[in-house]
């Protein structure tokens, strides 16, 4: 772990912080530090760890996930800058989800303890982790309805595709491409389905010329096109 400390101006580039006032940013900042993680590493072992510590997202891409009943992933979101991991800050609950760098990841990190006391002694930072977690339900919410059972493998597909492509999208030649490597069995955990069958689903959409798959990367080439195929009935 890095004895690096994040700045005030490091915090102010966060969503999360931007309407904080300066001596709270200061006050978050003495509390913090500064976490670096390689593609594929897990953010923390065990889940006491994920207990005691809160994680913020400064830069890169996480994979956050837990596990069904029948012991198999299930990736929740992709989350980037500016997110905050955990679920349990007030430690009302066990929060026993799972963190993996999907890129190289940067996180600022603080005893979550000390960031529940925080909140509780400031109206500002309480209303900042408030509508946090109110855009966290709405999205989850969303994702839910994509995720019906009675939704084909495909527009299902397409469906988490134009979601990361909105919050990872970068123009290319070709197109819009989601800007870090994904794996189909990320994609499968992701959506919730076999291996086989989102690897069936990313054929069918490359034949379609909805979607280019290339060295692990997405590729959308026509936006309208696959949002139009996604909400066939």
């Amino acid at each position: 772990m890095s004895l690096d400390r994040p700045t005030p101006l490091m915090l102010r580039r966060l969503f999360l912080f931007q309407e904080l006032p300066e001596k709270m940013l200061a006050d978050l900042t003495d509390s913090m530090w500064i976490q670096h993680c390689r593609h594929g590493q897990p953010l923390w072992q065990g889940a006491s760890t994920f207990q005691e510590v809160a994680y913020f997202v400064f830069s890169g891409i996480v994979a956050f996930s837990s596990l069904t009943h029948r012991g198999n992933r299930k990736i929740l979101f992709f989350l980037g800058p500016g997110e905050l991991l955990n679920l349990n800050i007030m430690g009302t609950c066990d929060d026993h989800h799972f963190g993996q760098a999907a890129t190289g990841t940067m996180l600022l990190c603080m005893k979550r303890t000390d960031l529940a006391e925080k909140a509780r002694t400031s109206s500002s930072l309480s209303s900042a982790l408030i509508a946090h977690y109110e855009q966290r339900l709405w999205r989850l919410s969303h994702q839910l309805k994509n995720t019906s059972g009675s939704c084909f493998a495909e527009r299902k597909l397409a469906a988490k595709l134009l979601k990361l492509s909105s919050d990872f999208g970068k123009p290319c030649r070709e197109g819009l491409a989601i800007d870090f490597d994904l794996t189909i069995t990320q994609m499968a955990d992701y959506i919730g389905i076999p291996r086989e069958t989102a690897s069936r689903a990313c054929s069918k959409l490359t034949d379609l010329g909805l979607v280019i798959y290339r060295r692990r990367r997405f590729c959308i080439p026509d936006i309208p096109r696959l949002e139009a195929f996604r909400r066939q009935p």
